[in-house]
């Protein structure tokens, strides 16, 4: 059955025609084929941010589709494109640069890769800086649209392909061992951590925890969310997507604890609520958001 639904993830922004354009060859090319884009304000060139993005959205795309992902930062020798088959049925089009690598793993993992190396697919003159437009678009378009996919190209075995190293967190005893895998709009810190590691250090909601990051110490409540602190408060608590993260009640926990990406941390049991040290005082807040 075709794939009617092509989500659309990139670091192109919206100052320029990039995205636009690109949506337009997906629609010349198969005019039945939705686009849905999930982010187009990636950093430039900053692959481990699109894959961080992609793979914590993928659980909500619809699925089985066709997920068109274009961040790659310049080399001489153009980065070569590829198309990765999941056990769910979803396609990946994208860079072999690693940028989907996680979200084939979300997806069940890959089960068949192809590279874009079919030309009768592409613009008839493709240029050698916008390849976004003149090779991925119009082949996610077809892909979209129910091409099999062994007519984009070679196929090539899916350990032979690029892949981010994401660190994993580590428990020991009562604390775990974490980093900051990405930092959202509101300055929230979303840390490579689900709730299950910090129960197995033995942390339980509405316990107190010190929490090190950014060369602070400091004991904050594990919660279900900020909203449960007051403003200005920070707190350890569960994102929309279900993952670990530290966020300030109408403020920014990045500026908070001047961390950013890759930032390392440790979580440690302290006890029930009130047990561990006097908090520090909330920092000025900012606006609500």
């Amino acid at each position: 059955m075709a794939q009617q639904w092509l989500t659309f993830l990139s670091d192109y922004g919206y100052e320029d025609a990039f995205v636009g354009v690109c949506k337009g060859v997906i629609a010349r090319t198969a005019p039945e084929v939705r686009v849905l884009d999930v982010l187009h304000l990636v950093a430039r060139q900053d692959v481990e941010q699109g894959s961080a993005v992609l793979a914590s959205a993928l659980p909500y795309l619809p699925a089985p589709a066709v997920h068109l992902a274009l961040v790659d930062p310049f080399r001489p020798t153009p980065t070569r494109g590829v198309a990765v088959r999941t056990a769910d049925g979803s396609t990946f089009v994208a860079p072999d640069n690693g940028l989907t690598s996680q979200a084939w793993e979300v997806a069940g993992g890959g089960v068949a890769a192809h590279l874009l190396d079919n030309p009768e697919l592409w613009d008839p003159a493709p240029a050698r800086t916008f390849r976004g437009r003149d090779i991925f678009s119009p082949v996610a378009a077809r892909l979209a649209a129910g091409l099999p996919i062994e007519q984009v190209g070679t196929a090539i075995a899916v350990d032979e392909l690029e892949r981010l190293a994401v660190r994993q967190p580590t428990v020991e005893d009562d604390h775990v061992h974490g980093e900051v895998v990405q930092v959202d709009h509101f300055g929230n810190l979303t840390l490579n951590l689900h709730r299950a590691h910090l129960e197995q250090a033995g942390i339980r909601l509405g316990d107190d925890v010190e929490l090190r990051c950014g060369g602070k110490s400091l004991v904050v409540p594990f919660l279900l969310t900020y909203g449960e602190v007051g403003r200005g408060r920070l707190a350890v608590c569960e994102d929309s997507f279900r993952t670990v993260t530290i966020a300030v009640n109408s403020g920014s926990a990045a500026s908070r604890l001047r961390a950013g990406r890759g930032e390392p941390l440790v979580i440690s049991r302290v006890g029930p609520a009130g047990t561990g040290p006097v908090r520090l005082p909330p920092e000025p807040s900012l606006p609500g958001r």
